[in-house]
């Protein structure tokens, strides 16, 4: 019982946080998201001019977007564990979605970065 719920708990997370990624991967795409202090990728570089900042958030879209779905694959994962506790221990999609988020993550910080450096220096 306790397997099923917390899987469930974990389902709703990363089902939440794929449409929040999602979310915020479309409005970088578009442009769309301001420079602010919550949303976005957030490095020295973004906050020299708007232009940089722009220029970085599209850079880091399909990042962030891939983000959103490794999101929604890891909800997947913890609804089947709910249900198949006895095959598939509560661990498997822990790690498996601990290796994607690192995977995505680097993806995020290494497009940060190109994008950062193609901008020129002020």
């Amino acid at each position: 019982m306790e397997d099923f719920l917390a899987g469930m708990l974990m389902t709703v997370v990363f089902a939440a946080s794929g449409v929040l990624g999602t979310v915020i991967g479309v409005k970088m795409k578009r442009g769309a998201l301001k420079p602010n202090s919550f949303a976005g990728v957030r490095i020295p570089r973004a906050y020299r001019s708007e232009e940089d900042w722009y220029q970085i958030q599209s850079a880091c879209a399909n990042a962030v977007l891939l983000l959103g779905f490794i999101c929604f694959d890891s909800a997947v994962l913890f609804v089947i564990q709910a249900f198949l506790p006895e095959i598939i221990p509560f661990v498997v999609p822990v790690v498996i979605m601990l290796i994607q988020m690192v995977l995505g993550i680097a993806l995020i910080w290494y497009a940060a970065l190109t994008a950062g450096k193609e901008s020129p220096k002020r």
